[in-house]
This record gives C-alpha cells, sequence and structure tokens, in this order.
C-alpha cells in the first residue's frame, strides 16, 4: 500500500497538471533507482484513463480498495511527469510514468526512456 503522505499532493486529479514534491524516495521499477526525496516532479499530465489503460485489469486485482472491494477501471489513470531520480550517487532528470487511483494513489513508477542522460 502506497503510503500518500510521502507526497504533497493537489486536492483533486483534475489538479494533477501541476507538480507534486516527493517528501521521501519512491522506489522506480528499475533496480536500485528511486525518486530523488526533496526533488519535484513536473509537467504531471494524465495519459490514459480507464479501459485505455492496457493494464487496467492487473491493477484492479493488485491494488483493491483498504476495505477489500475491487476499484472500477474508470478510477485508474496512467500519468506521466518529469523528475529527479537517483541511484544514491548519479542524480538524472527523466520522464517517468505510473499509474493512479483517487482512493489507492500513486503505485508502480518507472522511468519510460533511458536514451540521452542528463545527469545533474
Amino acid at each position: 500500500m502506497i503510503d500518500e503522505q510521502d507526497f504533497l499532493l493537489p486536492n483533486t486529479l483534475s489538479a494533477m497538471a501541476k507538480t507534486f514534491y516527493v517528501k521521501s524516495p519512491k522506489s522506480l521499477k528499475q533496480e536500485n533507482w528511486y525518486l530523488k526525496p526533496g526533488s519535484m516532479v513536473t509537467g504531471v499530465k494524465v495519459i490514459a484513463q480507464g479501459e485505455k489503460i492496457r493494464d487496467v485489469q492487473y491493477l484492479i486485482e493488485k491494488y483493491p480498495l483498504p476495505n477489500g472491494e475491487l476499484t472500477k477501471a474508470t478510477d485508474w489513470y496512467k500519468v506521466r511527469g518529469t523528475a529527479v531520480i537517483t541511484d544514491g550517487k548519479i542524480e538524472k532528470i527523466k520522464e517517468i510514468h505510473w499509474y493512479q487511483c483517487e482512493n489507492i494513489g500513486k503505485v508502480e513508477y518507472k522511468v519510460k526512456t533511458w536514451g540521452d542522460d542528463n545527469v545533474t
């Protein structure tokens, strides 16, 4: 379960198209990399919602609500943004993707492309 206290979040999903502050490190699917605490995720944009998310059935089954009920496909968003990631030694600015559900939070962060490395 994701602890939403690790982020300063906008009040509504419609306010997602802004930025958010990362209070504590969040692991990425890529081993040893995580969102840098104290950084901002910028350029946040919804890129898919509901049935248009290829993995929506997987998300529904893997992330039930706290009361045990399943979420609906329409509750899920696939979102992207730009963030500073680190492995503890190197910092890079990358486009990241994640899934988000209003009652679950943000889950499964991953770097979309590693391509040209921006080292800060």
